[in-house]
């Protein structure tokens, strides 16, 4: 019994804390632990068990000593857990409960729908945490199922209540057992049993079958049952209840068998009137059965309670079931079948309340339940009196309606009562909350009264429970046992009620407890080995991933599935089965939901209908699998195989907001002049300032810089803004190359830094002397380098040069000499001086210059003397007071020279942001603005910087702000200089667009990026809305938006944003000038990787960017919104620029899927024929003139108006092509706005757009075009809903229709948009026809006037504007929500309310009430609502933005010429002849008939001199029911221009066989010539089963022998098999790594209706070269531990195929388990020097999270490898890092390609091994279709590819060292392989492997090793090893092995394979297409699996472009 209780040794009853618990020590088991519990663990710990032993004894406290014995192996840091298993919620918690407090160990406990893990991810994560799991069978099985968990990883599985697990059962235990356990190979996981009863069901009642019972129970769980033979010692802590019996007369004793009789009769007719009112309904006759059987259900409940519990129990239950939410009337049905409630129950339950109520308010008002004396029946039945005596005398239906009864009992008011059912029960106020917080009442005495359903029979652990009454009897013994093992107490009574009249229950007691004797005899003396046969489930398994459906369970999947499909009220998508008997047994038939994947599925015949449920389900999902609408994992598609779909503003919780990146330096401005001899050559640009007004002189700049600046920069022009409207327009104007001396240089670096003190660091220019040129740094790596001089310029002659005059005069300032010039401060100053405050200094030196004021503390220019005035004027004209006196009362000055004149001077500026656009804020003041200058006493002043005048000063005011915007643009155009060199379309985009798309608005400049963002999102969402819709034909609307969801979502635009370092570019913080850093003003704070964090992350919390600290790498934090919006503007750049061509290219270039081909348009159109049969049901032609659209598909147009309700059709519904509808109108309209409204707002533009896309706005329309009057469905709520809406629109105002009415129906926008998907797809894609109906019948200008946005926001702006307080509160009423707002303010309160269905849409109603009112009563809005916005805004003419691409063609004629492309060339006699195929009309319809006559046949027959008389031709008749044509295929041809074994009619007849069609018929087609020379011609018939509309027929040329003319008609026949795509042959050369993950790809993305015949060449056989003896260390990273290109992705891949050959070599019975496939102890790179260990360590910190790289020290390296030596204290370990044996892991992915074409192709695919050379390329030519050369170096000897590959040879040797047996120092077996100058993969303790050398141009390929290139290779690796492991002197090579690699050339992303089509190479014209899958290198390991899956795919599509632009373009560098 899983009783959960820890009992004190002393005590049997009462639970005693644990000391430990009580002090905080380790919890230790054992210390309560009984004898017997340790003897029963011992066994355990050898053997698996079950663990027989009655309830209270302790079985659960095994249970956690075997866990504590077993911790070795669970522990963390070990990868294996345990796995508990209770049946049922309430025991899972219970249990997790007792192991916590028991034991230290993690605990997870899982149950029902508390399991929040959904992803691959999360259950990864949680497995690594927690150690125990504990959790219901059920959720472990689809665990397993789905391989969330592999039985591998379990160490001990636990299974309480394990009597469940039986052979012929379908309990999980049982599946779990027999579909995982028994099918592992591998060490299995040690099992235990609990169980107070090993055998369920009534097997025990009958001793014939308790020993098989109990024998398959031991066979199933792989276990031996045990129990304590001592009973002694047990009795002595547990106690047995005694067995009590209560007879009551039952109705045929008691005399009220008439009163039952009379009510049932009653009952019987009000049922017979409710089912006759059915006969007048209408509907299908699934929903009238599934009503009437509900009806039945309910009546039969309403018999039993009154039966059972009497009148008033029968009507408190028929109002339990009234007032519910009907959960509970629809749990009484099978949860099997689906039904819904039925209004016709609730009038049954209604009139039975009714009569039953009238009579018992006959006798006695219904409620009074006060006295036991008034209780009488038929009220009570006797059964009830009974239970009512019992509780009344013990001193100490529903389980709902009796414990109601016994609560209103007043006499038994001791008792404190309430109900405990299961959590499905269909109770809506039964919670596992609800459930547990009774069950926790009854254990602590709040309760001492549990009524209880079955749910209390097992394992609930209540002590103190002494009394348990069975109302029902048990229907087992194990039922017995658990129910009487509830009561624990000694002395404890287990009741039972007994009818006295009824001597089957009597005897039934005895029973139960004979089969409890029996059970106990035969576990003491077994009697038996027979054991039941079990029901063997078939299973569906998933090679690539390990996931596995068996049959049973597919019937969960396919309602799973189901579920996740779109919906909406009028629509729930559920699977319809239906059964039709065949001549061997019962078909299911499954019709899927309109919006499936499938339509239809039909079982194989099977004995029972449930078993054919079963296989069609199971069926169905693996053709779900197959067409991708499930996921390798056999989960439904959820955007990405293994994770749920992301919404756009996606950062998860745990993650932070915000990032730290760094931001770029313009190279153009990173170039030091430094070391450049005696003359320095800089680009000189001329800076020119023109003042609006002109009331400033501003002094010429220049700026100087080594490398000239891009194009695009030159010529800038940019508006400085000033205070009060007044801005400065400056240029950038090139002047040429200027050259310095070293002395000029100097001098101009010193100016320059001066420049910068003045203006930015004034401070330190107070100081009497100043060095300059200390702070000239030229090694930080965010230096910038260039000057900004004065200069000279000659207008005329444009001509410009340094004012080295004025550089002169200011750097001989005194400050800045070595020592300061003497002045003599006593003397007056002579003529022509003044006395300054730092001595005497000439009027020509003071004017113009630069002086400080100390006691202002402030710097000013002085611009001239005011010889008129001196000290004694007045101050300021005061009239009052003089300078001097001034001076002296505020400053304490006291001036020696009063007398000299004033000094006129304009105080040093404070340096502002002038990119903040000020325009507007001062527009009247924007005049001219006179200078603010004062007068000052000359010896209060300190000359600072001679000649530096108040001009420059206003110039250098300028340059700052000039110089950022001048970055940013650099930044820009580098930017676009980068994607330019990928793509071609990024010449097309200017720097100045993509300047402002990196602007965000935080920089408060005049542009910003919120436009083009807005736009780009739209686009972004339209081109891959239109891929995936195109890629994924199978997919529903659902999977479609979240593919979409994930390819667009925040986190995936900033991870590829990241990763191609966008984020560097992004300019995100408003200018702040005191951070302006340049040559000779570096940044003061260094930041490195060891300062970083405490620098910055105290900033990670603060949203101000301002308190950002500025380092010298420029780290600042982004938003991760921020850079996905940054990626969306950048598209909305390169559309504005570029059009559609230039953004899709930037697209693929960032790693958005877009691309799509023309021929999926084309199918597309094609199967919107299969809706045609629905032409009857709608008026097309009237609807086209609605849309002003004539179709040329008009399937389109009938798919665009089917709703996923109308399932009377082959399948299909309008929300494919409303997922394409809805992204191209959002696209159109967002156009529109973006184009009318150039000077709309950003948030203006983006309201905007939501509120005129929204299906609200999209059903006026709908509405409006009485589109709804086509719309097809089959729901009547749908109808109604759709009627009122109408009806509404039309007779109210559009204000009132906003805010009152009826909902309005999706489907009415969903038609709009499905409308505009069907014409863009029947248009090609033509965007200019859709934007042109678009305009027409949608209208958005119109549209605006009617807009609502957001009467939510808009309500809390004008309350939070007027100062009101506003408050929502929501209610539930019936169905709806009712929301009330209230609105306060000083003197007044207003409210309203508004109902709906949904809590948004009433606030909506209420909010825009309210709003309405305030605004009445004056609270007018401060800001102008959008609509006057709109109104006031510029508008400009409507155009689509950006569309430049090409329709495509999907037009088609009646008689269509296919491509000339298509013309084959074919070969007969060494005489080449060509065939054009063509299509021609038939004169009929085409029915289905077992053979198509032609009536009109178009032959092409080669002339008499080109073809031998007798060979006439073939022709080919298709027949395409879809076309409503033939289309007849000439060509004179023998197909194969090799030979066959067998004749082309054995091939066809096999070929037939292998697809499951019916065989040829051969057929005389014509017979002519006389009888002595007749020659025959032959016809073929073939009938494809699976697509009955296509029908073929081949008519061969004539022969002389009829034979002859059957083979030339099948070759004929086979060939056209061929050129359809039924009959493929490819060619793989090589069996190593490329072309062994070749081969498992093409034969699984081979379609599956295609025979595939594929060859394996390699005259070595399977890994014969240089894979076969790889070293196989294989992680994601370069050997300094970078990730290389596209690590992430191929290291996927590669555990991929991994998992594939590790099950596939499992089935193989003589595995030697020495020897290992794949060996995971991961692998460990020690630094060895300084240089190394730096770039390791900065390398490390991008792993990948699936593998982590950490950094470790010297112990914890040397606890890993003992003995390793790590010089550096340092090494870096990847711990999931794997080492596989490269030639086993071959072999085992071959045989993994084996078993799936015996097990998964249905006989259509076929592979051989073929161990011979090709030496030619065009030995193969007329053989293949493809032929792929993946033969790595020897690819070079082909002739057709000599010299034709950049590939160079490299032979390298690996040694094969072993340690001697007399050595001690084994390596150990769990430490992992290492990585360094040379590695060593470990293969054992005493066995590893070491390499490699490098011998280049080698052209030797042999594999054997001569002993002298051996030992040169051991002299060359051994020093190299010995560094990091000094013990490898001791080991001994004892052999070696070579391997010739093929090394491709380096590229910018590293040195990268190989691939593409070498067909240009060939120069050949055959259809067979060469493709090369070579130069692996060295990362053949980790490259493999996915470059392997990208070729097949290219291959089997016959599409180049599918293959990685990076690996292709070696072809035009060759070329």
């Amino acid at each position: 019994m899983p009783d959960g209780e820890i009992f004190n040794a002393a005590s049997a009853v009462t639970t005693a804390p644990s000391p430990c618990m009580e002090t905080g020590k380790v919890k230790d088991p054992k210390r309560i632990a009984r004898k017997y519990q340790l003897e029963l663990c011992n066994k355990a710990l050898k053997d698996n068990i079950i663990v027989y032993l009655g309830t209270g004894s302790g079985k659960t406290h095994i249970a956690v000593l075997l866990i504590d014995e077993m911790s070795h192996f669970i522990k963390k840091p070990q990868s294996k857990i345990c796995i508990f298993l209770a049946p049922t919620n309430a025991l899972v918690e219970q249990q997790g409960r007792v192991i916590e407090d028991s034991i230290d160990f993690k605990v997870r406990v899982f149950c029902g729908s508390s399991n929040p893990l959904k992803s691959h991810q999360d259950w990864h994560k949680v497995i690594q945490e927690y150690e125990i799991f504990v959790m219901t069978p059920q959720l472990l099985l689809r665990a397993l199922y789905h391989c969330f968990i592999k039985m591998e990883t379990i160490a001990l599985l636990i299974f309480d209540e394990c009597h469940h697990a039986q052979v012929q059962t379908n309990h999980p235990y049982a599946a779990i057992m027999k579909i995982f356990y028994k099918g592992m190979t591998g060490e299995r996981p040690r099992v235990f049993g609990m169980t107070a009863s090993p055998v369920v069901g009534k097997g025990a009642s009958c001793p014939g079958d308790l020993p098989k019972l109990i024998n398959s129970l031991e066979y199933l769980l792989d276990a031996k049952v045990y129990s304590v033979d001592d009973t002694e010692e047990l009795e002595k802590f547990v106690s047995s209840a005694l067995v009590k019996v209560y007879h009551y007369d039952g109705l045929s004793v008691n005399g009220t068998y008439s009163y039952y009789l009379s009510y049932e009769e009653k009952l019987e007719d009000l049922k017979k009137q409710c089912i006759s009112m059915l006969g007048g309904t209408k509907g299908d006759h699934q929903s009238l059965r599934s009503t009437k059987k509900l009806l039945a259900r309910v009546h039969d409940n309403m018999l039993f309670c009154l039966e059972n519990l009497g009148l008033r129990g029968t009507l408190h239950a028929s109002r339990i079931l009234l007032t519910g939410d009907h959960s509970e009337i629809t749990e009484l049905v099978e949860a099997e079948e689906s039904y819904t409630y039925d209004l016709l129950c609730d009038r049954y339950l209604k009139q039975v309340a009714e009569i039953l109520a009238s009579d018992c308010i006959k006798d006695k008002p219904e409620s009074d339940l006060s006295c036991i004396e008034v209780l009488k029946q038929p009220f009570l039945s006797s059964k009830l009196l009974c239970l009512i005596k019992i509780l009344s005398t013990f001193r100490i239906v529903t389980a709902r309606s009796l414990s109601f009864i016994l609560q209103n009992l007043t006499f038994l008011k001791s008792w404190k009562c309430d109900f405990l059912v299961g959590i499905h029960a269909g109770l809506k106020n039964m919670t596992r909350e609800t459930m547990n917080d009774v069950l926790e009442k009854f254990r602590s005495g709040k309760l001492n009264l549990l009524v209880a359903t079955k749910v209390g029979e097992e394992g609930l652990d209540i002590q103190t429970c002494c009394l348990v009454i069975r109302f029902d009897f048990p229907e087992t013994v194990s039922s017995f046992i658990q129910s009487r093992g509830r009561a624990r107490m000694p002395r404890s009574e287990y009741a039972f009620l007994v009818d006295s009249g009824k001597e089957k229950e009597i005897n039934l007691i005895d029973i139960f407890k004979n089969g409890e004797n029996h059970m106990n005899v035969e576990i003491s003396n077994r009697s038996s080995t027979e054991i039941f046969n079990g029901f063997e489930e078939r299973i569906y398994r998933v090679y690539s991933t390990g996931a596995s459906i068996s049959s049973g369970y597919s019937v969960s999947v396919l309602h799973h599935y189901c579920s996740t499909l779109p919906h909406d009220e009028y629509f729930e998508p559920k699977p319809k089965f239906s059964y039709f008997d065949d001549k061997v047994g019962a078909v299911c038939k499954i019709i899927l939901p309109s919006n499936a994947a499938l339509h239809q599925v039909v079982s194989e015949p099977h004995p029972s209908m449930k078993a054919a449920k079963k296989d069609a389900c199971l069926r169905a999902v693996e053709e779900l699998h197959k067409v991708g609408a499930l996921t390798d994992y056999l989960l439904p598609q959820q955007g990405d195989a293994d994770g749920m779909a992301m919404s756009d503003d996606d950062i998860a919780e745990d993650e932070s907001p915000r990032e730290l990146h760094e931001t770029l330096v313009p190279a153009t401005l990173k170039e030091p002049w430094n070391n450049m001899g005696d003359s320095i050559h800089l680009s000189s640009y001329f800076i020119e300032f023109l003042p609006v007004p002109e009331d400033r002189v501003y002094k010429r700049f220049g700026l100087f810089i080594k490398a000239p600046l891009p194009q695009e920069s030159e010529g800038m022009e940019l508006d400085l803004h000033l205070a009060h409207g007044r801005y400065v327009t400056s240029k950038l104007i090139p002047a040429g190359v200027k050259i310095f001396d070293n002395e000029e240089m100097l001098l101009a670096q010193h100016f320059h830094e001066m420049c910068l003190k003045a203006i930015l660091d004034r401070g330190e220019l107070i100081p009497d002397c100043v060095p300059l040129g200390k702070k000239n740094d030229y090694d930080t790596s965010r230096s910038t380098f260039y000057l900004l001089l004065p200069v000279i310029s000659n207008d005329y002659l444009n001509i410009m040069s340094v004012d080295w005059e004025l550089v002169r005069r200011c750097l001989s300032s005194p400050m800045f000499r070595n020592l300061a010039m003497a002045k003599d401060k006593q003397d007056f100053p002579s003529e022509g001086q003044l006395q300054l405050g730092n001595g005497c200094w000439s009027i020509n030196d003071i004017e113009n210059s630069f002086v400080y004021c100390p006691h202002k503390q402030a710097f000013l220019f002085v611009t001239n003397v005011v010889h008129e005035a001196n000290s004694y004027g007045l101050y300021k004209d005061s009239g009052t007071i003089s300078h001097m006196d001034y001076y002296y009362q505020t400053y304490g000055k006291h001036l020696k020279h009063p007398e000299q004149p004033l000094l006129r001077a304009k105080q040093l500026f404070h340096l502002n942001n002038l990119l903040k656009n000020r325009r507007g804020e001062d527009a009247a003041e924007s005049s001219k603005l006179d200078e603010h200058l004062a007068d000052l006493p000359p010896e209060l002043l300190e000359l600072k910087i001679l000649g530096f005048s108040k001009d420059i000063g206003s110039s250098l005011s300028l340059l700052p702000s000039f110089m950022h915007h001048l970055e940013g643009l650099l930044m820009a155009i580098e930017l676009k200089q980068n994607l330019r060199a990928t793509f071609p379309g990024a010449a097309q985009v200017t720097a100045h667009r993509v300047l402002e798309a990196l602007t965000t608005e935080k920089c408060l400049e005049r542009f910003s990026l919120e436009r083009l963002e807005t736009l780009g999102d739209s686009f972004l969402k339209f081109v891959v809305g239109r891929h995936f819709f195109l890629q994924h034909d199978c997919l529903d609307e659902g999977q479609l938006s979240k593919k979409r969801s994930n390819a667009v979502c925040n986190s995936n635009l900033v991870k590829l944003a990241t990763k191609n370092n966008l984020q560097v570019y992004i300019r995100d913080k408003c200018f702040e000038p005191s951070q302006f850093f340049a040559f000779g003003r570096p940044c003061p704070t260094i930041c490195n990787k060891e300062t970083e964090y405490t620098l910055h992350h105290r900033c990670d919390d603060d949203d101000d960017n301002a308190n950002e600290i500025a380092c010298s790498k420029g780290h600042r934090w982004l938003y991760k919104k921020t850079i996905a919006d940054v990626v969306e503007a950048l598209i909305g750049a390169f559309l504005v620029d570029g059009g559609f061509k230039a953004a899709t290219e930037f697209l693929r270039w960032i790693g958005i899927p877009v691309n799509f081909e023309a021929s999926q348009v084309t199918s597309a159109c094609l199967e919107s024929k299969s809706f045609m049969s629905l032409a009857e049901n709608m008026d097309v032609t009237s609807l086209e003139k609605l849309l002003g659209y004539q179709f040329r598909h008009k399937g389109l147009l009938l798919q665009a108006f089917l709703h996923p309700s109308y399932d009377k059709h082959g399948g299909g519904c309008y929300q494919r092509l409303e997922f394409l509808g809805d992204a191209v109108l959002d696209y159109l309209i967002t156009s529109y706005i973006f184009s009318v409204y150039p000077k709309l707002r950003p948030g203006d533009l983006t309201d905007l757009r939501s509120a005129s896309v929204s299906n609200k706005a999209f059903a006026t329309v709908a509405t409006d075009r009485f589109f709804h009057k086509y719309l097809l469905y089959e729901s009547d709520a749908l109808a109604r809903a759709i009627n009122d809406y109408v009806n509404f629109i039309k007779t109210s105002s559009p204000q009132s229709a906003i805010s009152a009415g009826p909902k309005c129906p999706k489907a009415l926008g969903d038609v709009v948009e499905s409308c505009m998907g069907a014409i863009l797809l029947d248009t090609g894609f033509d965007l200019d026809h859709v934007w042109e109906l678009m305009l027409s019948f949608l209208d958005p200008s119109k549209a605006f006037s009617s807009l609502q946005l957001n009467p939510i926001r808009d309500l809390h702006e004008l309350c939070q504007s007027h100062g009101l307080e506003l408050e929502f509160s929501a209610s539930k009423v019936d169905r709806n929500f009712l929301v009330k707002a209230e609105v306060n303010g000083k003197n007044s309160s207003t409210t309203t309310s508004a109902s709906d269905q949904s809590k948004k849409g009433a606030t909506k109603m209420a909010s825009h009430q309210m709003y309405d009112k305030l605004k009445a009563r004056g609270f007018a809005p401060k800001l102008k609502s959008l609509e006057e916005r709109l109104k006031s805004t510029r508008k400009d003419k409507a155009i689509l933005i950006g569309y430049n691409e090409t329709p495509i063609d999907v037009t088609f004629s009646e008689s269509t010429k296919i491509p000339e492309s298509n013309q084959e060339t074919f070969q007969i006699n060494d005489v080449a002849y060509s065939c054009t195929p063509t299509v021609v009309p038939v004169s009929r319809p085409l029915q289905f008939l077992p053979v198509c006559k032609v009536e009109q046949l178009s032959q092409t027959v080669p002339s008499k001199n080109e073809i031998d008389s007798q060979t006439k031709g073939l022709f080919i008749v298709l027949a395409l029911l879809h076309l409503n044509c033939v289309a007849i295929v000439s060509f004179s041809a023998h197909v194969l221009g090799v030979p066959h074994y067998k004749t082309a009619k054995q091939r066809l007849h096999e070929f037939c066989v292998a697809n499951c069609w019916n065989r040829p018929v051969f057929e005389v087609f014509k017979e002519e010539g006389p009888s002595h020379q007749k020659s025959f011609t032959c016809k073929v018939i073939l009938e494809i089963t699976e697509s009955p509309e296509k029908l073929f027929e081949c008519i061969g040329s004539p022969h002389l022998k009829k034979k002859a003319a059957e083979e030339s008609v099948a070759e004929g026949m086979l060939w056209q098999l061929e050129i359809l795509g039924y009959l493929r042959k490819y060619a793989v050369l090589g069996a190593g790594f490329a072309g062994l993950s070749v081969t498992w790809h093409l034969l699984n993305h081979s379609p599956r209706e295609t025979h595939l015949c594929l060859d394996l060449y390699d005259e070595a056989g399977i890994g014969g070269g240089a894979s076969g003896v790889a070293g196989g260390l294989l992680h994601p990273y370069s050997p300094k531990v970078k990730l290389v290109w596209q690590g992430a992705e191929c290291w996927k891949e590669s555990l991929k195929l991994l998992r594939i050959a590790e099950t596939a070599i499992q089935t193989q019975s003589d595995i030697n388990p020495k020897e290992f496939l794949v060996r995971r102890r991961g692998i460990l790179r020690p630094a060895t020097n300084s240089k190394t260990l730096n770039i390791l360590t900065q390398n490390a910190q991008d792993c990948l999270h699936s593998c982590k790289i950490d950094t470790i020290d010297s112990n914890t390296a040397q606890s890993l490898v003992p003995n390793l030596a790590v010089p550096l204290n340092s090494a870096f370990y990847m711990p999931e890092a794997v080492n596989v044996n490269s030639r086993r892991y071959l072999e085992a992915l071959f045989l993994a390609c084996e078993n799936f074409v015996k097990e998964s192709s249905d006989g259509r695919k076929e592979i051989h091994l073929r161990k011979k050379s090709i030496c030619k390329l065009l030995d193969l030519e007329g053989d293949y279709d493809a032929v792929i050369i993946c033969m790595g170096a020897k690819a070079k000897e082909l002739p057709e590819l000599s010299e034709r590959l950049p590939l160079r040879t490299c032979r390298g040797v690996i040694t094969h060292l072993q340690l001697p047996d007399d050595k001690s120092e084994a390596y150990s077996d769990n430490s992992p392989s290492i990585l360094s100058d040379a590695w060593l993969a470990i293969q054992g303790t005493h066995s590893l492997y070491m390499g490699s050398t490098w011998n280049w141009n080698s052209t030797n390929s042999s594999q054997h090793v001569s002993k002298e290139e051996a030992d040169a290779a051991l002299h060359e690796l051994l020093p190299k090893a010995s560094k990091v492991y000094p013990n490898i002197e001791n080991w001994a090579c004892v052999d070696a092995k070579a391997g010739l690699r093929a090394m491709p050339p380096l590229t910018a992303h590293g040195s990268l394979p190989l691939l593409g089509c070498v067909d240009d190479f060939l120069r050949k014209s055959s259809n067979c297409k060469y493709w090369l899958f070579g130069g692996l290198g060295s990362r053949g390991l980790l490259y493999h699996a996915w470059l392997g899956k990208l070729m097949a795919k290219a291959v089997v599509d016959c599409n180049e472009g599918l293959l990685p632009s990076e690996l292709t373009c070696w072809k035009s560098l060759n070329q």
